[in-house]
């Protein structure tokens, strides 16, 4: 019975040391998974899209693409030669030079060069293999952007959470110094105990300075691609 009851009991313990493990698990924990909204990343993405001056570089090597694909086919006459001859008058004949006498008039030719006719189709071609090959360049720089986007807004993101920390941090030694030093001032408490906790909250502080820094930095390279004010899109 005495050992059922020691069982019983470590039972009880092991469910309760558990539960209090958990809980401080769960309440420890800091995640910045619920800054991370898809519909704010895809409003950013396409705000660079829109404004980033290189991806209009980039639609703009396309336009002049299909604009020579245009330009090359309808250079299908440059095969095609036409000249005339207009000699005004009637016609009569010449002594000293009877060719130029014959015909009076306008005199009409039609030249066509088999060469270049026959090379034409191979030139719309290339025309539209350019084409082809400035579009999936387009294709692939907006995936770079698209990753960049998204890159510098987790690296945003992941500072401002620093920062929340190290406010806290920077708030809870500040609440533990008054503790220290009004038990300090009372002699419960040692000048070396109250001068760590002085040193704690100034390195506290100035990595607070840092981060804040961090914080504008990494918003200033975000702003960068989108084109924008962050405020502009998130709102």
């Amino acid at each position: 019975m005495i050992i059922r009851i020691k069982l019983i009991l470590a039972v009880i313990l092991i469910f309760c040391v558990c539960k209090t493990s958990n809980g401080q698990s769960t309440s420890a924990q800091t995640t910045i998974i619920p800054e991370l909204s898809n519909a704010i990343i895809q409003r950013l993405i396409d705000s660079a899209i829109k404004n980033y001056p290189r991806v209009r570089y980039f639609q703009n090597r396309v336009n002049v693409a299909a604009t020579n694909i245009s330009k090359t086919k309808a250079s299908w006459l440059d095969a095609l030669t036409v000249s005339y001859v207009y000699q005004p008058g009637v016609a009569t004949i010449n002594p000293v030079n009877p060719t130029n006498s014959y015909f009076k008039g306008l005199q009409a030719s039609l030249f066509l060069n088999v060469g270049t006719l026959m090379a034409k189709p191979w030139v719309v071609k290339q025309a539209k293999q350019e084409m082809m090959v400035t579009q999936s360049e387009q294709e692939e720089y907006i995936l770079t952007l698209t990753a960049e986007v998204k890159r510098r807004f987790y690296i945003y993101v992941q500072r401002v959470g620093e920062l929340k920390l190290q406010i806290r941090a920077a708030d809870d030694t500040e609440a533990q110094l008054k503790d220290v030093k009004y038990k300090f001032e009372k002699g419960e408490e040692t000048f070396d105990s109250y001068n760590k906790v002085l040193i704690q909250l100034t390195e506290h502080q100035q990595t607070k300075v840092q981060t804040e820094a961090n914080v504008f930095i990494a918003k200033s390279d975000l702003e960068e691609l989108i084109g924008t004010k962050l405020e502009n899109i998130i709102k």
